[in-house]
């Protein structure tokens, strides 16, 4: 009788807990959500981050608080969220720095797969290759001849050491047998600035940093680190082009959870960044920023995280690029 009265309570408390969380995620969210937003603000994470929070603080009704924290390559945010509670309350929105530190720092305090339940990507911001119009090449093709032809003579900007754009570079290195000198910047800005001014020959930089420039003839565009050409600029080739098929740099930005976050509450905020990025709206907005919309389920998100790790890691290994130790 007293085994049956304990196995009674067990299966009561049991119930009682799944209708309570079942309860709490059908109410989600009935209080005020953190978006840790992995970037100081006025940056492209920081307003893609500010657009969506405000679009999600409108469906549910409940405010999205941006909260910026800057600082380690994205990894101050990364790490306060994976140490938060997996109730839905605390999400992060980030870009692939988050995949390229990990390819780079081996004393992180996460692991970027274990720890973090990916939610959907809103865009993905084209990488550019191009010169200053004072290099004698018209295509990819003729600058990789050009460096090949003089080992170390040419080198690149990019936005910091152990960025996505330094990886794009460190990648055609790698993919065309060619040896182009890093010199890393602290900012895009200054990355491309030196390269308006001649101080530079090559740059790696991001499509909304660059399009300026190249509208007004102050630096040339010759290809984006993508595996097809965009729709918004169907006569800039890719790299790929060029005979390296599997050449792929195209940082994506979007937003993730703790892991271990209730599913219910994963798919339900997936499910709102989906019609989100799919509506006209946002669409023309991102397309505005030179972004380009890129609806990504969890499970596909995950997948692009992993294939970054893959090839990103084999970057650091075959340039042979110093470890950073934060």
């Amino acid at each position: 009788m007293r085994i049956e009265h304990t196995f009674l309570s067990v299966l009561t408390l049991i119930l009682s807990s799944a209708f309570t969380l079942t309860h709490a995620q059908n109410a989600y969210p009935n209080k005020p959500v953190k978006v840790i937003v992995a970037a100081a603000t006025g940056g492209g994470t920081d307003i893609l981050g500010r657009m969506f929070a405000q679009k999600l603080s409108e469906k549910f009704s409940q405010p999205f608080v941006v909260d910026n924290k800057g600082g380690g390559g994205g990894s101050v945010a990364a790490d306060f969220v994976a140490k938060s509670s997996a109730d839905g309350y605390t999400l992060l929105v980030t870009n692939d720095q988050l995949t390229v530190g990990a390819s780079f720092n081996a004393n992180l305090t996460f692991d970027v797969m274990r720890d973090f339940a990916p939610i959907g990507i809103f865009g993905r911001s084209p990488v550019v290759v191009g010169i200053n119009p004072s290099v004698n090449a018209n295509s990819m093709d003729e600058l990789i001849a050009l460096v090949k032809a003089n080992p170390k003579k040419y080198s690149f900007s990019s936005c910091g050491y152990g960025t996505p754009l330094h990886l794009a570079g460190e990648l055609l290195n790698i993919s065309a047998g060619i040896d182009m000198v890093h010199v890393p910047y602290k900012g895009c800005s200054p990355a491309l600035t030196d390269v308006v001014s001649g101080q530079i020959p090559i740059f790696f930089n991001m499509m909304n940093n660059v399009a300026p420039f190249a509208k007004s003839g102050k630096v040339k565009m010759l290809a984006i680190a993508s595996s097809k050409r965009l729709a918004s600029l169907p006569n800039l080739p890719t790299i790929s082009e060029s005979g390296f098929p599997n050449f792929d740099a195209f940082p994506w930005f979007g937003m993730l959870a703790p892991s271990n976050t209730p599913k219910p509450i994963v798919n339900m905020l997936s499910a709102e960044i989906l019609a989100l990025v799919e509506s006209p709206d946002i669409r023309e907005k991102l397309k505005n920023l030179n972004f380009e919309p890129t609806p990504t389920t969890p499970e596909a998100f995950t997948e692009i995280m992993k294939a970054d790790l893959v090839r990103w890691r084999r970057v650091v290994k075959e340039g042979n690029l110093k470890a950073i130790a934060e």
